[in-house]
């Protein structure tokens, strides 16, 4: 379910190895980790153009610029509204516990370089791959930094690690770029297996950020790529603990290291946000929290394919006839269980020796096979009280299981959305006809439920795609509304999910 993997093999293959070539020379003086400190307002300081990263076309140097790292500082709550959920986070019978509310947050910690591409680079092999489908040049080179930052973990601080794809040779007196939030599908469910651990990753992310972004691609908590281990699972779907990592991730822009300041670019405040699969269930979650969590930032749009939107809908599908997405909720209560202080009760869930079995499978390598084919009626794995209550429509029976569903999905959670839309605002909603892991006719009246709520939302349905193909068949769509969000074009939200169309990145 890894976003944006599938149709760009070519791409990603070769982009790749100008990685491998790059990460042998280039711009940094050092290509291991550098454990850092950093302040959060600074003068920006442009920096030198390499001497040839990827490509031979020149490393992302710059044109410099002396204007003011001007990034905002943490604001967590703040307000009335803001505060009773800051404050009283904790659900479905976690121990209490009160968001931080610290400067550090997003602090950098250590960083080191992950590869660095030309803009001709780029913009050849992208040519090469989708002809002329992409909406966008391609226009700066990029270095793509693997950082360790602070983030915050029920209550107490925590380390994470996340992708920064910086641009490169940005002419003097450009404006700030906004700052683009790239969620990734399930990658796995420990430390070691999140997307920064696959080239191919930084790779999409040096082309998002060639086209005038500044990208964040955050792990996750619980998927860290290096450092001391997490301690537990990564909370898989848990949209309150992505959200807040990934959140935390963009701020590490306000921490940005000074020796890492170069290139002329400047982030600003201006946040998009893509995700697919399990990272459009985190993108929504982005959306919701965003107001509470990071007020500092402008969301700006976002983008969600192929969500779980409808969590407990999709339980009941999962829970009541075997199909793919029932190892799904078998890496959904065995990730989590321990993150709602629930780990030593998976024997409620699960069938003897399921209850061990999965959560250990989860922890001991990142290609989770899931129920695969050994099991032949979900009665094999799923205690029959949860499959009752899966038949029965009514998950309050079996608490805290049911609790989890609802809290983490989006038409059902206690956390009512707040933020004030501007008329640029909006969500792309995304789906695939030919969807066999989330179910496209309950995600169709999930956005439904969502825009009739008030949310300014379009759907999107490509005709023919799998659950993978959905997102890089819309890709092109996708780029083009995150840039007339960035632009400030007005947005004309339609609830009418209308019939499936061939989406143009479709071959």
């Amino acid at each position: 379910m890894a976003l944006f993997h599938a149709r760009f093999p070519f791409l990603l293959t070769l982009v790749s190895a100008a990685a491998a070539l790059a990460a042998c020379g280039g711009d940094d003086p050092d290509p291991g980790t550098t454990t850092t400190t950093t302040t959060t307002t600074t003068s920006g300081v442009g920096g030198e153009g390499g001497e040839g990263g990827a490509g031979g076309e020149g490393g992302a140097g710059g044109e410099g610029g002396g204007s003011a790292w001007n990034f905002p500082d943490p604001q967590v709550g703040g307000t009335p509204e803001t505060d009773a959920l800051a404050s009283a986070p904790a659900r479905c019978g976690q121990a209490d516990h009160a968001w931080l509310k610290d400067i550090a947050l997003g602090q950098v910690t250590a960083h080191a370089g992950a590869g660095a591409y030309s803009a001709a680079l780029l913009q050849a092999l992208a040519g090469q791959v989708l002809g002329g489908s992409l909406p966008v040049t391609l226009q700066y080179d990029v270095d793509v930094r693997l950082v360790t930052y602070q983030t915050q973990d029920r209550g107490l601080p925590i380390e994470a690690t996340t992708l920064v794809a910086w641009p490169g040779n940005v002419p003097a007196g450009t404006a700030p770029l906004p700052t683009l939030l790239l969620l990734h599908g399930t990658t796995g469910f420990t430390d070691g297996c999140g997307s920064s651990a696959d080239t191919t990753w930084g790779a999409l992310a040096a082309v998002l950020a060639s086209s005038g972004y500044i990208v964040v691609a955050p792990d996750y908590i619980g998927l860290k790529h290096s450092g001391s281990a997490t301690g537990f699972l990564h909370p898989y779907l848990v949209g309150q603990a992505t959200a807040i990592a990934s959140l935390d991730a963009v701020r590490v822009l306000g921490h940005w290291p000074e020796e890492l300041r170069k290139g002329g670019a400047l982030p600003s405040s201006k946040l998009a946000v893509v995700g697919g699969s399990q990272g459009g269930h985190a993108a929504l979650w982005v959306d919701r929290l965003a107001p509470y969590y990071a007020r500092e930032l402008e969301l700006v749009g976002v983008a969600a394919t192929v969500p779980p939107a409808d969590l407990v809908g999709q339980a009941t599908l999962a829970l009541t006839s075997l199909r793919s997405s029932s190892s799904n909720m078998a890496a959904f209560y065995g990730a989590s269980a321990g993150w709602y202080g629930a780990a030593d009760r998976l024997d409620e869930v699960f069938v003897s020796p399921w209850d061990v079995n999965v959560p250990a499978a989860l922890g001991g390598s990142c290609d989770f096979s899931g129920l695969g084919g050994q099991v032949s009626s979900l009665s094999d794995v799923y205690q029959p009280e949860l499959l009752a209550a899966a038949t029965s429509g009514d998950f309050s029976t079996v608490e805290p299981w049911g609790c989890m569903g609802v809290e983490n999905g989006l038409t059902t959670t206690s956390v009512p959305r707040i933020q004030e839309d501007a008329a640029s605002y909006g969500i792309l909603f995304v789906t695939g006809t030919n969807d066999s892991l989330v179910d496209t006719p309950t995600e169709r009246a999930a956005f439904a439920t969502l825009c009739n709520e008030g949310i300014p939302l379009q759907y999107l349905e490509c005709a023919g795609s799998s659950h993978t193909q959905a997102t890089t068949n819309a890709l092109p769509e996708i780029l083009t509304f995150l840039s007339a969000r960035v632009a400030g074009e007005a947005f004309t939200p339609t609830c009418q999910a209308g019939a499936a169309v061939t989406c143009q990145g479709t071959p």
